[in-house]
């Protein structure tokens, strides 16, 4: 953000936002300066902070529609002033709510912010009343089409230009360093939500697992085809989304992509799995 750029599109958001980062940081990390609105290159800086190690991090809070390109003009200037980058989006201005969603579309900065903060885009929303939300992230994962062939046969197909998001709190304001496809990035201390996901589906099969091999008869009835999706899809669906579940359990290639008419059926497993 220029100089010129903060003149014209400074708003009560943007500044409510600013202020909590500028008040709360410290509480989290060791600190050894934080401003607000500092001029670094040719550029004025959202929040700047000098770590007491003497790292140094910009904090850019986007409130409207930006570009992929300017992202990466941007964060290229302040690595070249050797700051490290964060980036977090005002949710109002990108139609953007902490909870999980289907059936979104997502802009290509948003995109490429998921792809180089390592699955997760940061948002807070802000009114002039203050906070509206506190800081959260959001997961973008695929999301499947519902079909019908020209024979008549239902069938998903991955969407090429709409997404589920999933969202998790960022319960810490603490900063993490990092480099990433060719930057120097720092994000805050919470779990990409793939990799939280997949490790508690694996916990979950592998005693699932054990426990079906003591008691098989009881666990049969449950299942179509071994371990059933409908047990998987009642533990995990509230917390990661049906479509993030989709996409673990296919990289775990223990689904298929036969297996998404099973899984995306909401009325076939809330009937035989939840209400039954």
């Amino acid at each position: 953000m220029t100089l010129e750029d903060v003149k014209h599109s400074e708003t009560i958001n943007h500044l409510v936002l600013k202020k909590f980062f500028y008040d709360n940081l410290s509480v989290y990390n060791e600190i050894n300066n934080i401003q607000q609105e500092i001029k670094i290159g040719n550029r004025i800086a959202d929040i700047y902070v000098e770590l007491k190690n003497g790292k140094k991090i910009v904090i850019e809070i986007q409130h409207s529609k930006i570009s992929s390109s300017e992202i990466i003009q941007r964060t290229k200037e302040y690595n070249q002033e050797g700051d490290f980058v964060l980036w977090v989006l005002e949710g109002k201005g990108f139609d953007r709510k902490p909870k999980n969603e289907d059936w979104v579309y997502t802009s290509s900065a948003e995109n490429y912010l998921h792809e180089i903060y390592q699955g997760r885009v940061y948002y807070m929303n802000a009114a002039k009343e203050g906070l509206l939300a506190p800081l959260y992230a959001l997961h973008f994962t695929p999301y499947f089409e519902n079909k019908i062939s020209s024979f008549g046969a239902k069938y998903f197909k991955k969407s090429k230009n709409k997404r589920s998001v999933v969202y998790n709190e960022v319960h810490s304001l603490e900063l993490i360093l990092f480099r990433h496809k060719g930057f120097k990035l720092a994000r805050f201390k919470d779990k990409n939500l793939k990799e939280l996901c997949t490790s508690e589906v694996i916990n979950f099969i592998n005693a699932f697992n054990s426990y079906q091999s003591r008691n098989p008869d009881e666990l049969r009835k449950l299942s179509p085809n071994g371990l059933t999706l409908g047990i998987l899809i009642r533990k995990f669906r509230e917390n990661f989304g049906l479509y993030l579940l989709f996409d673990v359990l296919r990289s775990l290639k223990f689904v298929s992509s036969a297996d998404a008419i099973f899984m995306f059926n909401e009325k076939y497993w809330l009937d035989k799995y939840i209400f039954s």
